[in-house]
């Protein structure tokens, strides 16, 4: 998995873990700022389908 960075923080690998656990509990994700959908779409693109459209 790559270093991914979010607002100017590094995301350890069990942060990067925990947020995919708890973005698979979700069945659509309302809302999600651009940086955080590269990270979902370089790491879990499983989880696209979820995200909004983008605008």
């Amino acid at each position: 998995m790559p270093i991914e960075v979010y607002q100017g923080h590094v995301l350890e690998p069990d942060q990067l873990e925990e947020l995919r656990l708890q973005l698979e509990m979700f069945d659509t994700i309302e809302e999600v700022d651009a940086e955080m959908r590269g990270i979902i779409e370089r790491n879990w693109p499983h989880l696209v389908p979820k995200l909004p459209p983008e605008t």
